[in-house]
């Protein structure tokens, strides 16, 4: 299976961008910095890892899911997506 070009520079790109907010607050909390910087840093990169998550399941239901649709595979194209989400919630 593969990945769309495009969906896997945009995904690249934003964890590269999310690794660097990381190592950020690795630094801001190795030097002891203020809780509340940390925190928010922290979630800075949560958030960009959840944009990383949209835009692979956006990619995947684009590619993969709709030509599943049309075949035989739509219970199982359909199931992996209720898990992920399952998965996401907990």
């Amino acid at each position: 299976m593969y990945m769309q070009k495009a969906v896997k520079q945009n995904a690249l790109k934003r964890l590269k961008s999310a690794r660097g907010h990381l190592d950020h607050v690795i630094s801001l909390v190795d030097k002891e910095k203020y809780c509340i910087d940390i925190l928010q840093q922290s979630l800075a990169v949560q958030s960009a890892l959840r944009a990383v998550d949209n835009v692979i399941l956006k990619g995947h239901l684009e590619e993969h899911v709709a030509h599943a649709m049309h075949g035989k595979d739509q219970q199982r194209s359909i199931q992996e997506v209720v898990d992920v989400f399952e998965k996401a919630r907990k």
